[in-house]
């Protein structure tokens, strides 16, 4: 199995896991790095535990981030952005 092939299929069973996100990469050429946003303080946890059990080792890290939204509901000086966490791992 290829990397690229390695990486899809992880991609598929994060998004199937069942836990909700915002955005959610996995990507890397030498090392798997995955990155998750989300909203809830509570699912932050839920996808470090997940992402623990999966990379064991690995140290994760929730960092609180902000980003834009999709439609923007200010002007281009006050862009909408919305507050939440992003779930790092590299393994």
């Amino acid at each position: 199995m290829s990397r690229a092939e390695l990486i899809a299929t992880m991609q598929s069973k994060f998004e199937a896991a069942g836990l909700g996100y915002e955005t959610l990469k996995v990507f890397g050429a030498i090392r798997c790095n995955v990155h998750v946003t989300c909203t809830s303080r509570d699912t932050a946890n839920k996808w470090a535990e997940l992402l623990g059990s999966v990379f064991k080792g690995s140290n994760v890290k929730i960092v609180p981030t902000v980003w834009e939204a999709k439609k923007n509901l200010g002007g281009n000086l006050n862009p909408t952005m919305h507050k939440g966490f992003l779930i790092a791992v590299a393994a």
